[in-house]
């Protein structure tokens, strides 16, 4: 008999139905994402500021969100990369903490999810490991 065939005869047992249950049900749920490819270029956003809604003489307005020193609070700026991969070409974004450690040139793994960001599916990388 090949290592594939399947022997109809022979009993089946419930750890076998359960491990084939649980492993179709992981595959089932999975969100993951990993790409590798080389980084092309890396540039980053201007951080924008924090607003909150306000309303001043009966009219709602936006106004730049402060802290308690009275300094205005801005959004973390974002990295926008370019990889190259066997096939094609993409933009992923990326944060900050990520991708200052990025070496134009150099090959690397990404790994995330996919997930919504501002309405659109989009990739959300959470590590990279350089190959």
């Amino acid at each position: 008999m090949a290592k594939n065939d399947i022997d109809f005869d022979a009993p089946v047992q419930v750890n076998d139905s359960q491990d084939a249950m649980r492993q179709y049900m992981e595959n089932y749920n999975r969100n993951e994402v990993r790409i590798a490819g080389t980084v092309r270029d890396v540039f980053f956003s201007t951080p924008r500021e924090k607003m909150k809604k306000v309303v001043i003489d009966g009219i709602e307005t936006k106004v730049p969100k402060v802290d308690e020193d009275g300094n205005v609070e801005y959004y973390d700026s974002k990295a926008y990369v370019t990889i190259a991969f066997d096939g094609g070409e993409m933009q992923v974004t990326l944060s900050k903490s990520l991708s200052e450690s990025l070496i134009i040139g150099r090959r690397y793994l990404f790994e995330g999810v996919k997930g919504l960001e501002y309405g659109n599916i989009q990739d959300k990388f959470h590590s990279l490991t350089q190959l």
